[in-house]
């Protein structure tokens, strides 16, 4: 297995050597940008450069369609990407060149969104944790968490389904949902098993993918807080952060049931109206009361994906069926921008920019505020995963399912904004 894995090393800084010397002339490997010009005008608008690449997975020509869908996090203490492959392997790269600094074997396909967990030192010491953990879920079913000073695994927890959406990390405890409608509590310190709740597995036809977990603090810090998620039957449900036990449940499935009636967007917050969106495969995006998941409106759409903020104002959300869309908070359509014919991703807003992978176009951007298409990155093999953004990098980095890593900074900066703000930018 040592010889393997060196074979493996071995061939990953000839595809780094490689695809650092494509960088350097100005584009990634087998990839193009095409820039479309706004209306009105004979002037491209640009909105960033390549400023790295890195083969990520050794290609594989027997793989007739192969995806990649890890997402990156950010570790800029040490300078380093995290990023997880299908081949099994964490990878940690320089952040600003995408050169391997090592990696760890884990066992399974990685196709989830890496967690790193920077605890304060008054936490560490009251736990006592490692100070910085990263948790990064496997298609095996095992949530792990790496203790990033010695580079070592510190604990791992198998479940019965795939782990692919980020945990939540709240009061000394990791809650995971995986793929088989089951949600746990972990020890923050050990990864033991602390609660765990479920809902029925569906055995009808259901869309792939599955809901994550959001979570809302008490308003004293008294008591747990609440976690919303949904699951494959429709149901939307809120849980005591502290025991797994269900405070409410609601539904977005048909009202006659059937196939395809999965809720599998992860619940989005809005703490200041006292609501919860979600959507259903089949009926569309819901406004949920956070108090008893009553019904304050509903807008009827296929097929949508997570809801992400627009401006920390207005809602985006991709649909495999019905292309890319914004709402307003009363649920009033702003605009509707159709795609090909593809699976598309969590969209992306960076200030006035949506970005949105889809699986055979490659990375997309819009306008926020029109939906008009603005660039295309064609990797020439599509894009999986959810593009993501380090603000102090100033880059959007998404994979193609080749296993290139794109890491694209933008050409305007982008005003620094406190942690707690990224997610409305």
């Amino acid at each position: 297995m040592r010889g393997f894995a060196a074979g493996r090393s071995a061939v990953r800084k000839l595809l780094a050597l490689g695809a650092s010397l494509v960088a350097l002339a100005g584009c990634g490997p087998t990839g193009r940008i095409e820039v479309i010009h706004p209306q009105g005008s004979d002037a491209a608008r640009s909105l960033f450069r390549v400023a790295m690449t890195q083969q990520i997975t050794v290609p594989d020509n027997f793989v007739m369609r192969p995806d990649e869908f890890g997402t990156v996090a950010f570790d800029h203490p040490r300078q380093l990407l995290y990023v997880g492959s299908r081949e099994g392997t964490l990878m940690a790269l320089d952040m600003q060149t995408g050169e391997f600094m090592w990696e760890l074997p884990l066992g399974g396909a990685v196709a989830s969104d890496p967690l790193m967990v920077d605890l304060p030192r008054e936490t560490v010491k009251a736990i006592g944790a490692p100070k910085d953990l990263l948790l990064v879920g496997t298609d095996n079913g095992e949530e792990i968490a790496v203790d990033l000073d010695t580079r070592e695994e510190l604990w791992r927890y198998a479940t019965d389904g795939k782990v692919r959406r980020a945990p939540v990390v709240a009061e000394g405890v990791v809650h995971v949902a995986n793929s088989r409608d089951q949600v746990y509590g972990l020890d923050l310190r050990t990864g033991a098993w602390r609660w765990q709740y479920e809902q029925p597995l569906q055995t009808g036809f259901t869309v792939a993918g599955y809901a994550g977990l959001a979570y809302r603090p008490s308003s004293d810090g008294a008591v747990p807080g609440v976690l919303y998620t949904g699951f494959g039957n429709g149901k939307v449900a809120a849980l005591d952060a502290g025991s797994g036990e269900a405070l409410w449940l609601a539904s977005v499935a048909p009202t006659g049931g059937g196939d395809f009636s999965d809720c599998d967007t992860t619940p989005l917050v809005d703490a200041e109206r006292n609501r919860l969106y979600v959507a259903g495969q089949q009926t569309g995006v819901y406004a949920l009361s956070l108090d008893d998941g009553s019904v304050q409106w509903s807008f009827e759409v296929r097929a949508a994906g997570d809801l992400v903020w627009s401006a920390g104002t207005d809602l985006v959300a991709a649909s495999s069926l019905e292309g890319i869309f914004s709402l307003d908070r009363d649920g009033m359509l702003l605009w509707r921008t159709e795609v090909d014919p593809g699976v598309v991703s969590r969209p992306l807003v960076v200030a006035d920019t949506v970005y949105v992978a889809h699986n055979e176009s490659g990375l997309i951007a819009l306008d926020r505020d029109t939906g008009e298409f603005l660039a295309r990155v064609d990797p020439g093999s599509g894009v999986s995963s959810p593009p993501v953004f380090d603000a102090v990098m100033n880059r959007v980095y998404a994979t193609s399912n080749r296993g290139v890593l794109y890491g694209l900074e933008l050409v305007d900066p982008v005003p620094m904004l406190p942690a707690d703000d990224f997610a409305s930018l």
